[in-house]
């Protein structure tokens, strides 16, 4: 891929998506739908990015996009709130969330008319059971929403993120296209692995943070740190081990660890308010690249062949899965006000990491075809597999990010209008 190309395609993507989501900031409408129309029409409509560029590029945009997001959202999450949701939380990112990828890869399987326990259903569960706090983060700083269900529902995402992460891994391996000598192990070693790694990383950076003054070179080193926590856990340690370390749950970790105990220290104010002012700058940008590339990565057959699948799945997705999963989560003592219920159940739009996971899975799944059993390739090829995971998910997101941001005051109005 020639130098000259890539930066082409940077600057074009930078400047129009910057004018497009001030665009969407001007009619109210969230920019990431119009990053991915936008996406689409550069790429296989007018042919501007090629679709091949596109799907190179970004695998790197999306990894490197994932990491910096998730750091500078767990940074800014706050423990002393946080704890006042906890509970809420972790039903919502335990029981919640196995039921919304068990449903949506039951709804997927069925769609496309294969068995109900074809693995490859679950993978379209797996991608899209994450919500994106990219989306609610902006959503809710410009509404009147209750404090106590945003940072819930921000809460659910930023740790979602990474679980999305670690599921998609192992149906992956499932299916022969990841290592994995042991799932249980294997599952262990993702999540577990990933909180230790996250931790001690934090640790380090404390250290050094509290006994050498870096001033504007602090953000450097923290990003840097988080790239290779991701490299150790993604890369070294699979290749020492033969188990994996979810990087991604590692980041989060460490951000969310250093978000609340830097805080502490009045004389590091600045470099602090350094250190999430360059994230947030940085997390813009890789939205930006990261939905545009989205669009334009999805060729105009594929997506002609699976849309109306995909919408279908979508709107399983969306109307059944997350509802029936939150329901039965928070039903669970003790249990939350049936509004509050409803609430999260109609809020959970999907973004960065379904994107960036649909985008992976689609190459891993396009150069290792051989490697899928053949009970599985019976019912679809590895080509089909690849290509309806992709529409389904592209759809699911655009839909979800449509309607869910426009209705989220109005239906906080609606449900809390007496209080």
């Amino acid at each position: 891929m020639e130098l000259g190309i890539v930066v082409g395609y940077f600057s074009l993507l930078l400047i129009s998506g910057t004018i497009i989501a001030k665009l969407g900031e001007k009619i109210n409408i969230p920019d990431i739908p119009l990053l991915l129309i936008f996406g689409l029409i550069v790429g296989p409509l007018l042919n501007i990015i090629s679709t091949d560029y596109a799907q190179g590029i970004f695998e790197y945009v999306a990894n490197i996009g994932l990491i910096i997001i998730l750091l500078g959202g767990a940074f800014e999450m706050r423990w002393i709130v946080l704890r006042r949701v906890l509970k809420t939380v972790l039903k919502l990112d335990t029981i919640a969330f196995a039921g919304i990828l068990l449903i949506s890869g039951a709804i997927y399987n069925m769609v496309f008319r294969i068995p109900l326990f074809n693995p490859i259903g679950y993978l379209y569960g797996a991608i899209t059971c994450a919500t994106d706090p990219a989306t609610l983060m902006p959503i809710f700083s410009k509404s009147n929403i209750d404090p106590k269900l945003a940072i819930t529902l921000e809460a659910e995402s930023v740790f979602n993120d990474p679980l999305g992460i670690v599921a998609t891994t192992i149906i992956l391996a499932m299916i022969g296209l990841a290592n994995s000598l042991n799932p249980v192990i294997n599952f262990i070693s993702l999540s577990i692995g990933g909180i230790i790694l996250g931790l001690l990383g934090g640790k380090v950076f404390e250290r050094i943070f509290l006994k050498c003054e870096f001033k504007e070179y602090v953000t450097p080193l923290l990003i840097g740190l988080a790239l290779l926590l991701w490299y150790f856990g993604d890369e070294i340690f699979p290749h020492l081990t033969g188990y994996g370390i979810s990087g991604f749950m590692a980041v989060a970790i460490m951000g969310l660890y250093l978000g609340n105990t830097l805080t502490k220290y009045p004389e590091k104010t600045k470099s602090v308010e350094s250190i999430v002012r360059f994230c947030e700058e940085l997390s813009t940008i890789s939205r930006i690249l990261i939905f545009v590339f989205l669009g334009a990565s999805i060729s105009l057959a594929i997506l002609t062949q699976y849309w109306i699948y995909g919408l279908i799945c979508a709107l399983g997705s969306i109307f059944i899965a997350r509802p029936i999963g939150v329901f039965i989560a928070t039903s669970l003592p003790p249990a939350n006000l049936i509004r509050e219920r409803l609430y999260f159940a109609l809020e959970g739009p999907r973004g960065v990491v379904p994107a960036a996971l649909s985008a992976t899975v689609y190459g891993t799944i396009l150069s290792n075809p051989q490697a899928i059993p053949s009970e599985i390739t019976t019912y679809l090829t590895p080509h089909e597999i690849a290509g309806s995971l992709l529409v389904a998910t592209f759809m699911t997101i655009l839909l979800s990010v449509v309607l869910e941001a426009s209705w989220a005051e109005p239906l906080y109005k609606k449900l809390f209008k007496t209080e």
